[in-house]
């Protein structure tokens, strides 16, 4: 669940329904500007990558819903199918170097919160002039 600007500068995820909604995006040239994009997009609140994988469009209209009545209604697309989960699985790759080298550039913000299940790392677009 992304978390809001308080629970990011407190540290601390408090569990509360205090992040805005999400507004996913899609139809950009690289995953670098999709991230950015998605950030800006929902500028109040901050994700974890998983969730950043899951607000970006890669032009893939495939969801997990779709992909399951896929498997259970028509096993001729199977071959098709397993293919967009390898493209996925390639593409969430593509995104973690790309968040990686946003946050080396500056361009998003990289912080520890404490969840109820540990601490999980969560991003935002870096407004934040010091660095974070």
């Amino acid at each position: 669940m992304p978390i809001s600007d308080d629970e990011w500068d407190s540290g601390a995820r408090t569990d509360s329904p205090t992040a805005t909604e999400t507004t996913p995006v899609g139809d950009y040239d690289d995953e670098a500007e999709l991230i950015v994009a998605f950030l800006s997009e929902n500028i109040d609140n901050a994700y974890t990558k998983a969730e950043i994988v899951r607000g970006v469009d890669f032009g893939n209209d495939a969801r997990p819903e779709t992909i399951r009545e896929l498997l259970t209604e028509i096993p001729d697309e199977l071959v098709d199918v397993a293919g967009d989960v390898v493209a996925s699985g390639m593409l969430v790759d593509d995104i973690d170097a790309a968040l990686d080298q946003l946050v080396a550039d500056g361009m998003v913000a990289e912080k520890r919160i404490e969840t109820a299940d540990g601490t999980t790392t969560y991003y935002r677009l870096n407004t934040d002039e010091a660095g974070g």
